[in-house]
């Protein structure tokens, strides 16, 4: 237990104490827009490879696009534009997850003896063909999807993005972003002031909604806890991304502590997935009648992760919220409330 708290508490030091690139800040519009080039970028990725991290950064994208619109909920009308992000974004996933399945068999397989690699082999195997053929379906999908809509449904025009997937074919997330604003055609006009006045108020009730359920926690292997947990501090670290790149304050510290805690949640999870993932196979159909021996050796690779969860449980909990994570909190919401009377006047992007 003593281990768990180390991790959560003292183990992001070294990293905070690198001090970030410095960048410019920028205005929320810019964000968004830059966003905006990326996931078009990594969309063409997506449908050009099917590959593993282009289906990995396009669901990054989404998420961190999804945070930025959340800020606009009282300059504009958003929310369609969030789910249909969600949407993609849980297609996404369905491919995602054999990804994460495959890669935790492998690194399983390089440490384990002969039995047990030749019972994960054997997952492998059925893994592969079921990614193959969920990685079909999500592209037929993708390929009847307007992802510019975003972009239109925000009153900007999608060449930005096209120019950016134009100068970087490999998706270069730092070329894209450097493109996107000054090409961004039409107006999207919003009143940074009140975006800032509605971050600060976003933020305190994000952090207070992750501190509750951290308070809240305990050792268990009740996925949808540990689901919302993880969730919450997602929730909390976008927004902070946000607010840092608008030059609101640095949240690296933070930062690190809540990328640890999601990481530590995620492992957990993905064993959980991936055992849940055996047991269907196994169940469905005549699987076990036909393959009874096969059967009997994916069972016993669940049950090794069973093992593998137990530890992970009693390395995360229990959860402390160090101070320093309310106190950077705190100290960036004040900023964003202090927004100079300079700043009051709309901020415009476009020709």
């Amino acid at each position: 237990m003593a281990e768990a708290e180390q991790i959560l508490t003292t183990e992001v030091e070294p990293l905070a104490a690198k001090q970030p690139q410095q960048r410019q800040p920028r205005s929320l519009v810019e964000i968004i827009t830059s966003q905006l080039a990326v996931l078009h970028t990594h969309y063409r990725a997506v449908l050009d490879t099917e590959g593993v991290e282009a289906v990995h950064k396009m669901r990054v994208t989404t998420r961190r696009l999804q945070a930025s619109l959340d800020l606009l909920e009282r300059e504009m009308r958003v929310r369609k534009l969030k789910r249909r992000l969600r949407g993609w974004r849980r297609k996404l996933s369905s491919v995602r997850n054999y990804d994460v399945f495959l890669e935790l068999i492998e690194k399983e397989t390089v440490r384990r003896g002969r039995s047990r690699r030749e019972q994960l082999e054997l997952v492998k195997a059925i893994l592969q063909e079921r990614r193959l053929a969920r990685s079909a379906k999500v592209k037929r999908f993708l390929q009847g999807i307007n992802v510019d809509s975003i972009a239109i449904g925000l009153g900007l025009s999608a060449p930005a993005a096209d120019q950016a997937l134009d100068l970087d074919q490999s998706g270069d997330e730092s070329v894209a972003e450097a493109a996107a604003p000054k090409t961004a055609g039409d107006v999207l006009v919003i009143d940074e002031r009140g975006v800032a006045s509605y971050a600060a108020e976003r933020l305190d009730q994000r952090f207070a909604e992750f501190r509750t359920l951290a308070a809240q926690s305990h050792p268990t292997n009740n996925p949808a806890e540990l689901h919302q947990l993880r969730i919450a501090a997602k929730r909390v670290r976008y927004l902070l991304e946000i607010v840092g790149e608008m030059g609101f304050g640095d949240a690296s510290r933070a930062l690190n502590w809540l990328r640890t805690l999601q990481d530590r949640i995620g492992d957990w999870h993905d064993l959980e997935a991936l055992e849940e993932e055996i047991i269907a196979i196994v169940s469905s159909g005549t699987f076990m009648k036909d393959n009874l021996e096969e059967s009997s050796q994916m069972l016993q690779a669940a049950a090794h992760l069973q093992k593998k969860k137990e530890v992970l449980v009693s390395r995360l909990f229990p959860v402390r919220v160090p101070q320093y994570l309310e106190i950077i909190c705190r100290r960036i919401a004040r900023a964003l409330r202090r927004i100079s009377i300079r700043d009051q006047s709309p901020r415009r992007i476009g020709n």
